[in-house]
């Protein structure tokens, strides 16, 4: 009886850490490019990133849906840390050449225009143009309104095409 039951938890602790290691290992590239895109540094995005997933790992038994849990747990970290730092200035060679996680290829000239933008813009451009999330998704990580989504993405596309021209 006892023996049994010992070797089933055994098991299924083993299972679990085989999942989440198979969710590290989809998840950990498309985190990292999102956090990259929105906070402009390679070293904060896996530092962002890493820390959401150990919050995700202490909580893995609990959470029903990891991969919505993360994202929101990324984008949300990268909200904290950009109104601590206020607005950064980006070199664009940051964000190109990436060694740990490659990020798609993004034109040089998009990199220091998205940077400018107010962090909810940028937030929401880049979940839409870069991860192909729906209104309804990206509010769900931006914690806001879904009528809030397109203003943004429309403020930010304008300011973009202003400064780009």
């Amino acid at each position: 009886g006892v023996h049994v039951k010992a070797e089933n938890d055994e098991t299924m602790a083993r299972r679990s850490q085989q999942s989440f290691a198979n969710f590290y290992a989809s998840e950990l590239g498309s985190q990292v490019r999102r956090a990259h895109l929105l906070l402009g540094s390679n070293s904060a995005a896996n530092d962002v990133v890493h820390d959401s997933f150990v919050e995700v790992y202490k909580r893995w038994g609990d959470i029903r849906e990891p991969g919505p849990y993360l994202q929101r747990t990324v984008t949300n970290r990268c909200r904290a840390i950009h109104r601590r730092q206020g607005l950064f200035s980006l070199n664009a060679h940051r964000i190109i050449s990436d060694e740990l996680t490659p990020v798609a290829a993004v034109d040089e000239s998009l990199v220091d225009v998205l940077a400018a933008l107010p962090f909810n813009h940028r937030a929401a451009i880049v979940l839409r143009f870069y991860f192909g999330l729906t209104t309804a998704q990206i509010a769900a990580e931006l914690d806001c309104a879904p009528g809030s989504v397109g203003p943004w993405i429309k403020r930010g596309l304008k300011k973009m095409r202003k400064e780009l021209t």
